[in-house]
């Protein structure tokens, strides 16, 4: 198998975070300078419904739409016009955390609106994530297949 060329882009949401350009016209202007058929899609959003709604928007024009940032992966994979897409991947970190921050720290948080340091809270991990097939003459994915493994710490 020869060279294989993929770009990897990455949009910010604005629903419930802070403001920034528009991620739908920044995708628009974005696919006009990328020359490979392989284009994956991370899209770093809070809201469902525009992660959603990436999806459609970029459903036929790039190989995967795959969200991130909830940390909590979605059971919603799909091909979409021959565009893979799951509304969060999921997280990579402690299990036992919120975040891969101690759990305390935030329950704390939340019960005295008091912020604290965040410490990192150890133990077993999951990695969580998808695995695509991209057929990579034509840029369209073939599958999409999320996965989830919990690693043991050496205790």
């Amino acid at each position: 198998m020869g060279a294989y060329s993929a770009a990897v882009v990455n949009l910010i949401g604005t629903a419930f975070m802070n403001p920034v350009d528009n991620p739908f016209k920044c995708a628009e202007e974005l696919l006009k300078t990328i020359d490979v058929k392989t284009i994956i899609v991370d899209f770093h959003a809070e809201a469902t419904s525009e992660k959603r709604a990436m999806g459609f928007f970029l459903s036929g024009k790039v190989s995967a739409v795959l969200g991130t940032h909830t940390h909590v992966q979605t059971a919603d994979e799909q091909i979409i016009d021959g565009t893979a897409y799951i509304t969060d991947v999921g997280m990579t970190g402690p299990r036992d955390s919120i975040l891969g921050v101690e759990k305390e720290i935030i329950i704390e948080k939340f019960l005295t609106y008091h912020p604290r340091k965040h410490v990192y809270a150890g133990g077993d991990a999951d990695i969580c994530g998808v695995a695509l097939e991209i057929d990579q003459k034509i840029g369209k994915a073939v599958s999409i297949e999320r996965f989830c493994r919990t690693f043991k710490q050496n205790r």
